[in-house]
């Protein structure tokens, strides 16, 4: 049997896997939904995840080694259940799962740096030496705001307010029913109260707030300058906690709303840091988290192979998979 390599970035959204040999050769990749187990439980992501693999390769273990970077997975115990499921079925001889915010930080390079992520949900985590910071991300239980599903409901209790008169007028009040084929954001609100639209699906609300936010919307200037806040407000306690500066650092943002491109947003970031740091590095990487995975189970087996190079270049890996992306 090959020697391959399995990598996995499992978002709340959607699932990239990929398997390449230990050359870096990558063979396939497959794309599937959302698959955190927080959502679909342990067992159901692991199958998930097998499923996938077999789509590339015809197989669903008997793997070299495997990185899953799941979302969603923010405690050692959550680390332990999806490989001990996995080690149970023989998924890989060489297993690591992770955060999938330590995929990202890997595309910004290898090393010491700092990554938030903010998609449906927002995370963070850093690294500095044999320091580690995470964060337990468990949404309003824990403080955290600035997901997808954060900005989506918070934007439509603000139009539903600007509907009854207690709030600002917005252009919200008209484009966000309006994305679901309604006319008030009352009348959007009484159909997620109703469950006629998922409370999930208000994480597609978010990009209409960044794109309001830059035609001058003040209200969804508000809520983004609220969002760049608690981005910086992540970045300032993980490098008080791992002891290091943006300037000896880099930070990465992903995931979708940091990726957007809205100036507003990252006007709000960038003068936050460059007050606060000489010299900050911040990377908005184009590739892929799926592709920080496959690096992270390459550098894994070069260390596990005597005289074989220890710095797996991204560049290659990204072109691949971009190729494969289409």
């Amino acid at each position: 049997m090959s020697a391959l390599l399995l990598a996995a970035d499992v978002g709340n959204s959607k699932t990239h896997l990929a398997v390449a040999d230990t050359t870096g050769r990558v063979l396939g990749l497959a794309t599937g939904p959302g698959g955190s187990p927080q959502t679909l439980g342990v067992r159901a992501a692991h199958d998930q995840l097998r499923s996938l693999a077999k789509e590339i390769t015809g197989r669903d273990s008997g793997y070299e080694g495997a990185v899953l970077a799941v979302a969603g997975v923010d405690f050692p115990e959550e680390e332990a259940a999806l490989a001990e499921e996995a080690d149970a079925h023989g998924l890989a001889r060489h297993l690591t799962v992770c955060n999938d915010t330590f995929a990202l930080l890997r595309t910004g390079g290898r090393g010491d740096g700092i990554a938030v992520v903010a998609g449906a949900g927002i995370n963070c985590c850093g690294r500095y030496g044999e320091r580690t910071a995470r964060f337990h991300s468990l949404g309003r239980l824990t403080g955290d705001w600035g997901g997808g599903i954060d900005l989506g409901e918070e934007a439509l209790g603000t139009a539903c307010r600007a509907e009854d008169g207690r709030g600002a007028p917005t252009s919200l009040a008209r484009s966000l029913p309006a994305h679901f084929g309604l006319t008030r954001p009352l009348e959007l609100a009484e159909a997620v109260h109703r469950g006629e639209v998922s409370h999930t699906r208000l994480v597609q609300l978010a990009p209409l707030v960044l794109a309001a936010a830059d035609e001058g919307d003040a209200v969804a200037r508000t809520l983004v300058d609220r969002m760049a806040a608690e981005v910086v407000a992540f970045v300032t306690a993980t490098t008080e906690r791992l002891g290091c500066d943006l300037d000896s650092v880099p930070l990465v943002l992903g995931g979708g709303l940091l990726r957007a491109r809205c100036a507003r947003l990252r006007t709000g970031i960038w003068e936050a840091l460059h007050a606060a740091h000489s010299d900050p590095r911040i990377v908005v990487p184009d590739t892929p988290p799926v592709v920080g995975a496959l690096a992270l189970a390459l550098d894994e087996a070069s260390a596990r192979t005597p005289g074989a190079a220890r710095e797996v270049p991204l560049e290659p890996l990204a072109a691949q998979v971009a190729d494969l992306l289409g």
